[in-house]
């Protein structure tokens, strides 16, 4: 993760831009350290973003939204339904 990922993701998540200089400063200082930075989130009154970041946090595997399927093109049976 980058300072510009990091800053991007602050501002996704409402943080308030003085409290984003200060986190990208610390990150600057003491590099970016997801629990360390999270830990200054919380310090700050905000949600820990970052401990849930990251690839290894996403199963591919699980999907949340099911099958799907697909309907045939209703105009074509609107018009078989005409003839």
């Amino acid at each position: 993760m980058t300072l510009k990922d990091l800053e991007f993701l602050l501002e996704l998540n409402g943080v308030v831009r003085n409290d984003i200089d200060y986190i990208l400063d610390f990150g600057k200082k003491n590099g970016i350290d997801k629990e360390e930075i999270d830990d200054e989130l919380s310090k700050l009154g905000y949600e820990r973003l970052l401990e849930n970041e990251g690839e290894e946090s996403w199963d591919e595997d699980d999907d949340d939204y099911g099958y799907v399927q697909k309907f045939p093109n209703r105009h074509k049976k609107f018009s078989e339904d005409y003839d």
